[in-house]
């Protein structure tokens, strides 16, 4: 089994949350808009436990992701 493959198996193992189907979908080689994208990155950085919201202040996706509220009432001042 390449890790590639090992890397599906483990994930098809995690939670089920916003972003794991997309992350799957990038693992078996699909192309994925810019949306998807970000949620299938917030769900591997995460690895499908709960962060609400997110704590990852060096992420440049921090201010996009799924799970962090806060941040849009920060970007409407």
């Amino acid at each position: 089994m390449d890790r590639r493959e090992q890397t599906i198996k483990n994930v098809q193992r995690w939670a089920r949350k916003t972003g794991k189907a997309d992350y799957l979908r990038y693992l078996k080689g699909d192309r994925l808009t810019r949306d998807e994208a970000i949620k299938a990155r917030c769900y591997e950085c995460v690895q499908g436990e709960e962060t609400r919201p997110c704590h990852v202040i060096t992420c440049p996706l921090t201010l996009y992701c799924q799970w962090n509220t806060e941040a849009e009432g920060e970007n409407e001042s």
